[in-house]
């Protein structure tokens, strides 16, 4: 039966939230000061995209063995060094700002950040509910990772502009994002209760044995189950969609004859006000209707009419149509972010292996990282405006590929429903 969430839990979302949010903003600093950081480096822009494709190999190595690893040990722990390990490294990038070093950092943020923090994050977050409130919680830490990004940008920023910008104040926002991260270390301490040692049920680990502290051994049972995969495919649909969507700023400008100055503000509307709501309609939504799978095809449905209508869109179109448009799309796609680590419990994977299903299901899921950016570089380089019917279409097709896995999530959870009456009935016999 659903319930309340209790205020430890609330607040406790709220400092996983800026936790979360404090882990990457560094590794990420380039989407924020471009200029200012490649000038404070002195790389060129070869460079700046390989530090990002340096980082984004931790989702293919680091977070699968960070699942297992917070899986099979103290997962607090793992925690809070991820937390105290990035103002460590924040404060070694500050004092020896070069690209060499910048390489050695990045390496260590990918450790603290994608191998330590996330697959543990999102452990710790299914943990604090019942499976009846999966979708709230996912909700809520959402949005409490996009209030925290706003918080701490808007520090930075402040920061930045109060040393007298360039390499001074880039020097100051960074060592600030250091202090807090210290800061944070110790509030996340306190707050953290250890985890609970509890035997596996045997009925409770499908389709494969309870766990036996064998790396090998749990990687094949998480391999062989299709509920890794198909929530990884959910992941991956969902932010492919959010990638997607970063390319409306220049599409509106250069294909739909949109001034520079709208569509600025649009993508701020976009990219910071829709996680605030979005988010935690998708949690609710989940909850209400007991399948984050449900919800997820509403997203991509709604996702799919949007590129219909955006790949018959002539210029001049009107702006409110445009705002409109926008304000529905990210939306939806935050919805669907609000629900997708939901479908974890949905697809029946034991509580035991969150966090390595995890680890292995984002490789995929935020594969877009990799390949995604550099795709659609491509054909806006070789295709012009042509590239912008490439990019709609592609994410049509992932979108129609999303729905297909979350119709097989839904088949499996009523798989794995059915049989657990069939042994409660059994049991009462």
């Amino acid at each position: 039966m659903e319930k309340k969430l209790s205020f430890k839990v609330l607040f406790t979302l709220v400092v996983l939230g800026a936790c979360w949010s404090i882990v990457y903003i560094v590794p990420f600093i380039q989407y924020i000061w471009y200029n200012p950081f490649q000038d404070f480096l002195g790389a060129t822009n070869v460079q700046m995209g390989l530090l990002l494709t340096i980082y984004g190999f931790g989702n293919i190595f680091g977070a699968p063995i960070g699942g297992w690893v917070a899986d099979r040990f103290n997962y607090k722990y793992v925690y809070v060094a991820s937390v105290f390990l990035n103002g460590v490294l924040s404060l070694i990038f500050v004092i020896s700002p070069n690209y060499v070093m910048a390489v050695i950092c990045w390496i260590g943020f990918a450790v603290s950040s994608l191998f330590m923090n996330y697959p543990t994050h999102i452990k710790i977050v299914r943990e604090l509910a019942t499976d009846e409130n999966q979708g709230k919680v996912f909700g809520i830490n959402e949005s409490m990772i996009g209030l925290f990004n706003i918080i701490f940008n808007a520090i930075m920023m402040a920061v930045y502009v109060k040393f007298l910008e360039g390499v001074a104040g880039m020097k100051a926002a960074i060592i600030g994002i250091g202090l807090l991260s210290f800061v944070l270390t110790a509030i996340v301490a306190f707050v953290l209760d250890n985890p609970k040692k509890k035997k596996v049920s045997q009925a409770e680990v499908s389709p494969a044995e309870a766990p036996k502290g064998n790396l090998g051994k749990d990687f094949l049972v998480i391999i062989k189950n299709p509920a890794t995969w198909l929530v990884g495919i959910s992941i991956f649909a969902v932010y492919s969609f959010l990638t997607t969507m970063s390319y409306f700023t220049p599409y509106f400008t250069d294909v739909l004859g949109v001034t520079v100055v709208f569509t600025g503000w649009v993508a701020i509307l976009r990219q910071h006000g829709m996680t605030l709501i979005g988010a935690p309609v998708g949690g609710w939504l989940t909850d209400k209707i007991k399948s984050p799978s449900k919800v997820l095809i509403g997203v991509y449905i709604v996702g799919i009419l949007g590129f219909v209508y955006l790949l018959n869109a002539k210029t001049g179109v009107n702006a409110v149509v445009l705002i409109t448009l926008t304000i529905v799309l990210s939306g939806i796609v935050y919805v669907g972010r609000g629900a997708y680590y939901a479908t974890i419990t949905e697809a029946g994977v034991a509580r035991e292996y969150t966090a390595s299903t995890i680890g292995i299901a984002a490789a995929l899921g935020f594969s877009p990282d990799l390949f995604q950016f550099t795709l659609f570089g491509h054909w806006l380089d070789n295709y012009g405006k042509t590239a912008y019917t490439y990019m709609f279409v592609f994410q049509t097709i992932v979108l129609v590929i999303g729905i297909g896995a979350a119709f097989m999530i839904i088949r499996m959870s009523k798989k794995c429903k059915k049989a657990e009456d069939v042994k409660l009935d059994i049991e009462s016999a």
